[in-house]
């Protein structure tokens, strides 16, 4: 007799695609991905707006310490089984339903891990207020420990429109809550509200859109294969929650609550649309090429068009927010916000090159290399971190300098490592982001004058669209003038058009 949810859902569990049919769920869930994870950009930037002006930086920083004790578990809480379960080779009911308990059973330990934290966050930090905050944000880890692989079902499916839903809901009704909390003079709590509410219909909305139901766990050589992988995973995302995090620990700790609210607010708007658009496109590389490891034509052919399309994008963000620093953060912040902007530009050199960072990840989990993926989290970490204990002797401008010299160091050689196990090429690198990396410097240096003379003295708004519209035109002409044509930019939108209708 099948347990409930075994025999009716065992279409969750064939993955038999064709080549046509794997490109077309592959486009498609790119396009709806990075549609979703555009929107949620638009509502998260909008509520930067809002609550910068509703909150004071104090407020933020104290919220930004509460992260430090708490966002290591976000990445920990799956134990690396999100990914494990996305590039399996074959799965089973019985199987997902052990990883199931595994992630809930994970997720309630953390809870009261997180709780017992909070007299250590208020001694390193000196806070009090941390101790409730970090005890209201455990509950955050439960419904996310119930939610784990009903996602990575989706996702192993290439069902990228109903995870993409539930992302934005879910962000956008968090969101939501803590506009209202701050609106009604809940200061940090306001933030702390957001996390929870966020997890809670992450929750509700993964078991309405994934029908399958777990059953009893079962002990198998298969769960333990797939738990090893997760480990591997699970090593490289905390060394390298570790170097992301250790920046904000070492301000904090060392120049207190305020400046830690202009550093964090630096690092937030320039780094999260980069993080936005590499979270996007994850799951659907992973799943996509994971699928496609056995010919290794085709899936250096994938790597190859997928990082020439976010170096497209990538590069000439970076160079456009580092000459419209100034005018970013007074739109975005505010005026009282202006310590944030010369922190905005440094961060902002790296902003385009971490998307093409990130990529490494895509190589190292679809050839279910964990093991390499923690070896180079953990040589990145140590990098990073010299580089923020140096910076630290010397100011908070200097760890901010630490990490985009980091960046700018560590992207070739971790796409190079990444790539061994199948063989990819340093010129495969090149041909992909050599030209948008080059017309966006170009581009950058050809606005710098052209706002120097002849914007600055327009008001704030217009001169940010016109900046936009101006900086944009000369990109896609000098590209255009590299390529001796239109092609690689027409078919750029012709991808994106393609994964949207489903040709």
């Amino acid at each position: 007799m099948n347990e409930p949810g075994q025999s009716e859902n065992q279409d969750y569990f064939v993955t038999n695609l064709s080549d046509i049919e794997l490109k077309h769920q592959a486009i498609k869930g790119g396009a709806v991905s990075l549609i979703a994870k555009g929107l949620a950009l638009i509502i998260q930037f909008i509520s930067v707006v809002v609550l910068a002006r509703l909150l004071s930086p104090d407020d933020f920083g104290i919220y930004t310490m509460a992260t430090v004790f708490t966002s290591i578990f976000f990445v920990f809480q799956d134990v690396g089984l999100t990914d494990a379960t996305i590039q399996a080779p074959s799965l089973n009911h019985e199987t997902l339903s052990t990883l199931f308990w595994i992630n809930s059973g994970i997720g309630l330990i953390i809870a009261i891990i997180v709780c017992a934290l909070g007299p250590v966050a208020v001694l390193f930090f000196k806070k009090s207020e941390l101790k409730l905050i970090l005890l209201a944000s455990s509950t955050a880890f439960i419904f996310w420990g119930l939610s784990v692989q009903h996602l990575a079902l989706l996702k192993r499916k290439l069902q990228f429109t109903e995870a993409s839903i539930i992302s934005v809901t879910s962000y956008f009704l968090g969101t939501l809550a803590s506009i209202i909390g701050a609106m009604m003079g809940m200061g940090y709590w306001s933030l702390v509200i957001r996390d929870i509410v966020s997890a809670l219909f992450v929750f509700i909305l993964t078991w309405i859109f994934c029908k399958w139901r777990p059953g009893l766990p079962r002990q198998s050589s298969e769960v333990n294969k797939l738990v090893k992988f997760g480990l591997n995973s699970v090593g490289f995302y905390i060394v390298n929650y570790f170097s992301n995090y250790m920046d904000k620990a070492i301000i904090g700790k060392k120049f207190g609550s305020e400046p830690l609210g202009f550093y964090s607010r630096a690092y937030y708007i320039a780094v999260t649309p980069s993080s936005f658009m590499s979270q996007s496109l994850f799951h659907v590389a992973v799943s996509t090429l994971s699928k496609l490891r056995e010919d290794k034509k085709k899936f250096q052919a994938y790597y190859h068009n997928a990082l020439s399309l976010i170096s497209f994008v990538g590069m000439p963000f970076s160079a456009f927010i580092i000459i419209l620093n100034k005018e970013l953060v007074y739109i975005l912040l505010g005026k009282k916000w202006a310590p944030t902007a010369g922190l905005f530009a440094i961060l902002g050199i790296s902003a385009g090159l971490y998307i093409i960072y990130q990529t490494n990840g895509w190589l190292h989990v679809s050839l279910g290399r964990s093991d390499r993926w923690f070896k180079w989290g953990i040589l990145s970490a140590v990098v990073l971190v010299s580089g923020f204990l140096i910076g630290m002797l010397i100011s908070i401008k200097a760890i901010a300098w630490a990490y985009t010299i980091s960046i700018v160091i560590l992207t070739i050689p971790s796409i190079l490592y990444a790539g061994k196990p199948i063989s990819i090429p340093f010129s495969l690198l090149a041909k992909a982001i050599s030209k948008n990396t080059l017309a966006a410097i170009i581009s950058g240096l050809v606005f710098w004058q052209i706002k120097y003379h002849f914007l600055d003295t327009i008001s704030l708004i217009p001169r940010v669209i016109i900046s936009f519209a101006i900086f944009a035109i000369i990109y896609l002409l000098i590209l255009a003038l590299f390529h001796r044509g239109i092609k690689p930019i027409y078919e750029y939108f012709l991808q994106i058009k393609s994964g949207l209708l489903g040709k």
